[in-house]
């Protein structure tokens, strides 16, 4: 659904005579919300640190996704390639796959409803 949602982003770059990218999607949010479970659900593995505690996610990090996540392609096939560096075999870029930025909470500047900006 992401790839289908984005798509365009690489049919724009061929046009241009760019390479494709995986599509970047950023999960932004108030502190403490729940930004790097959500990833790690997504996944169904923890690759984004997170913990019931405010402060766990400090820096900006990419996560590389593949599309279907269970590294085969469309046709099923593996995504493997032939080639190996150092003695493990590489996972290919393929249409469909994504990376989605965790980030730090983030606070608005202007808080029209001051009883709101208490409870954070």
């Amino acid at each position: 659904a992401i790839g289908r949602a984005g798509g365009y982003v690489n049919e724009k770059r061929l046009s241009r005579g760019l390479r494709e990218r995986p599509l970047r999607v950023a999960v932004l949010g108030y502190p403490n919300v729940g930004k790097s479970a959500l990833i790690n659900r997504i996944l169904g593995r923890k690759r984004a640190k997170s913990a019931n505690t405010p402060g766990i996610t400090r820096a900006l990090q990419w996560i590389r996704v593949r599309g279907d996540l269970d590294g085969t392609d469309v046709n099923g096939r593996s995504r493997k390639s032939k080639t190996k560096a150092h003695g493990k075999s590489k996972m290919t870029t393929r249409a469909g796959d994504f990376e989605l930025l965790d980030s730090p909470g983030i606070i608005p500047a202007n808080m029209e409803n001051q009883e709101d900006a208490i409870l954070l």
